[in-house]
């Protein structure tokens, strides 16, 4: 087991390397340092300025609002949230103080709550669960959806799409 951690560990930070690499990089001259010719290549991805390169990893770790591999990967496996960092989708399981994500399928619990901009499938469990559109379970004091395909187990339950009703909100 102390293997497949250490494993598993090494790939997240080979992965977080990935986007310090010259291969599709661009320079970024800013000259502040004491060599006004220092320059840093950074990956960049499709479509996006901030010169971060999306792509899927096995492990992913966020640190308050650090997402690390990045904010546009993928975390297909395990992620640990000891924050509220985001990922653009994440398939497996997820656990830690809050959770932001795009895309979401898996069992998701954390302390504070889950966040899925769009698809929550699975189970989500915290504080407060928010989904676009929910298909499975969602246990928390305060649940909200806008379109439910399952069960809400909370004090507060809403869905937008149907009726909402304390405690338990059935929808299919």
């Amino acid at each position: 087991m102390k293997k497949l951690v250490s494993a598993a560990i090494c790939g997240a930070a080979m992965a977080a390397c990935a986007q310090l690499l010259p291969g599709e990089g661009v320079a970024n001259d800013h000259a502040t340092g004491s060599n006004p010719h220092d320059v840093v290549f950074v990956a960049r991805g499709a479509g996006n300025g901030y010169g971060y390169r999306a792509y899927e990893t096995a492990v992913g770790l966020t640190i308050l609002p650090w997402s690390c591999p990045n904010f546009e990967s993928s975390v297909k496996g395990v992620r640990i949230n000891l924050g509220w960092g985001s990922y653009a989708a994440t398939r497996g399981f997820d656990s830690g103080l809050f959770s932001n994500s795009g895309d979401f399928c898996g069992l998701a619990v954390n302390l504070f709550g889950n966040y899925a901009s769009a698809d929550a499938t699975g189970v989500q469990i915290g504080l407060v669960n928010v989904a676009t559109h929910a298909t499975g379970l969602q246990i928390g004091l305060v649940n909200h959806v806008e379109s439910l395909a399952g069960v809400q187990i909370g004090l507060l339950n809403f869905a937008q799409s149907q009726w909402s009703i304390p405690l338990i909100n059935v929808a299919w």
